[in-house]
């Protein structure tokens, strides 16, 4: 069985056994792929193959140079309680610098 099988080439090819897994799935989509094989005289395996590799061209062409959109964060809504210090609040109503400073016991 071909591993580069396209929905074109369908009814074209040399027929070689193949068995699939014994998988279940909907009536009516097991009687799709029996109607389509029938029509291109093709193995319901090679049909499903084909549909296969159909769906992850168009999947990897749909997907080629998508990037994840960036997650805008909010703006904070606390800020650094120090005079002139507008960065957001950390904990004990400082910022990570004036925290730390805090903590040494310098601020």
């Amino acid at each position: 069985m071909r591993a580069d099988l396209r929905l074109k080439d369908l009814g074209k090819s040399d027929k070689a056994v193949s068995k699939l897994m014994n998988v279940k799935i909907p009536t009516e989509v097991s009687d799709a792929i029996h109607k389509v094989a029938k029509e291109v005289g093709a193995s319901k395996t090679e049909v499903v193959i084909a549909l296969l590799n159909e769906g992850l061209d168009v999947t990897g062409d749909a997907l080629r140079g998508w990037k994840p959109r960036k997650i805008e964060m909010p703006p904070p809504k606390r800020v650094c309680t120090v005079k002139g210090c507008n960065r957001a609040y950390v904990a004990k109503g400082y910022c990570a610098s004036h925290y730390q400073a805090a903590r040494r016991g310098t601020l």
